[in-house]
């Protein structure tokens, strides 16, 4: 009886250690947090009237970014994950000639309900002190850069 559990136990323990491997590796990283807000920093500004179109500074450049990294998740979780965005045009008082809002989105749906989905939101827009300076350097490592890394880094604990 006793070399029996023995057996059980030895050919468990792989089991065991696999599953904390997978818990480590799904445990919040804030290693890699501070990465992604360093990131986010590094497009100088994240305005939402900043560039659309540069290829490394402004909103546009942290958008694709933001989705080029739920893209990766989705990759590494077997496609868990859809990427979307969702774009309107506004046009107001601090946007005086228009500019398109995009929000870029993780969806899961759920395993055992595929109508049911986690929804977690931050902004990743950036400014300075004056609303309508587009071009000086907004870095918003807590205006909310900081809020994005939860956001990404959620996405991937829950993928």
């Amino acid at each position: 009886m006793t070399k029996m559990m023995l057996l059980t136990a030895a050919a468990l323990f792989p089991m065991l250690a696999s599953a904390q491997t997978v818990a480590q590796s799904r445990a919040p990283d804030p290693v890699r947090m501070k990465a992604t807000v360093e990131t986010l920093v590094s497009f100088g500004t994240r305005h939402t009237l900043s560039s659309a179109t540069d290829p490394k500074r402004g909103i546009g450049a942290a958008r694709r970014w933001g989705a080029a990294e739920f893209a990766k998740i989705a990759k590494g979780c077997g496609g868990c994950l859809t990427v979307e965005t969702i774009a309107d045009r506004f046009t107001g008082p601090r946007a005086p000639d228009g500019v398109e809002v995009v929000d870029v989105l993780a969806i899961q749906k759920g395993t055992g309900d595929p109508n049911q989905v986690v929804i977690v939101a931050g902004h990743i827009d950036s400014r300075v002190t004056d609303v309508m300076n587009v071009t000086s350097d907004a870095p918003g490592a807590n205006d909310n850069a900081s809020g994005s890394a939860l956001v990404i880094e959620a996405a991937r604990v829950l993928a």
